[in-house]
């Protein structure tokens, strides 16, 4: 019926791609709806905010208290900096996992190895659909947020907006293409998805703890979190730490190619 990996990924996905859309357009849209009730009750909202560890600021993106009493600081604890980021990257993992792990627990991989489809067209192409429907993803939050922002004056720039969202695919597809890489070099799904939502959640807290003790500060550095998070793109726009991501997934798409190459197949 498909004449490429692409397109068939793609097609499967389409139904329960829906409900990823749904579920990251509930997120942001709840945010921003609450922003003109936080901002009319901003001391009880500082009052709460001053009582929070310090540890508890730093895993929502803020250093200080007062970053929440913005609009732009409000939606990145939020949407960039916990719930529409994590919702984003389970999404990109589940494709990174089903991608070639996924196909060979079901016992079909052998049915498209089979084809003449060469290995790397598979890994590639598996990414390539992987990569398009996480931006989509991450599209749908920049233009629900750009809508917002004038209805509800909640001071966003277009910049801050693009090079946010920009930042939440790439810090999606990091995470999709470690899965890809374990699948590809394990063909275990299981594996791939505990090891992959492991590294997800620790590198989670790693980024928002590890400043609060001096030893271990180095190691926020190793967190894709902190390549999205620590310029504060939303406020700040463009900056170059992305980049950092953009070289992880290049190594990962790298790994799973020479991996998938030299496997022996499970079939």
């Amino acid at each position: 019926m498909f004449d490429s990996v692409f397109r068939k990924t793609i097609w499967d996905r389409k139904s329960g791609f829906v409900w990823w859309v749904v579920g990251l357009l509930a997120i942001t849209g709840v945010t921003v709806a609450f922003w003109p009730t936080l901002q009319r009750d901003s001391d009880a909202l500082m009052d709460l905010m001053e009582g929070l560890p310090e540890g508890m600021l730093n895993l929502f993106g803020a250093e200080e208290a007062s970053a929440f009493l913005t609009g732009p600081g409000f939606v990145n604890s939020r949407v960039f900096a916990s719930v529409g980021s994590f919702i984003a990257i389970f999404f990109a993992i589940s494709m990174g996992t089903a991608a070639i792990a996924g196909e060979e627990d079901k016992r079909t991989l052998d049915l498209l190895l089979a084809t003449p489809t060469p290995r790397d067209r598979i890994v590639l192409e598996s990414f390539a659909a992987q990569a398009v429907l996480t931006t989509v993803l991450a599209t749908v939050v920049w233009i629900a947020l750009l809508v917002a922002d004038p209805l509800l004056d909640i001071g966003l720039s277009v910049t801050g907006v693009t090079a946010a969202s920009i930042g939440m695919a790439l810090l999606a597809l990091s995470f999709g293409s470690l899965a890809l890489m374990i699948g590809a070099l394990t063909g275990n799904r299981s594996l791939t998805v505990g090891v992959t939502a492991g590294v997800t959640i620790a590198t989670f807290f790693i980024n928002g703890l590890a400043p609060l003790i001096d030893s271990i500060a180095w190691t926020q550095k190793l967190t894709p979190f902190y390549w999205l998070l620590d310029h504060q793109p939303l406020v700040n726009g463009f900056q170059w730490q992305p980049l950092v991501l953009v070289a992880a997934i290049v190594v990962f798409v790298g790994i799973a190619l020479w991996g998938f190459r030299r496997r022996d197949v499970t079939v």
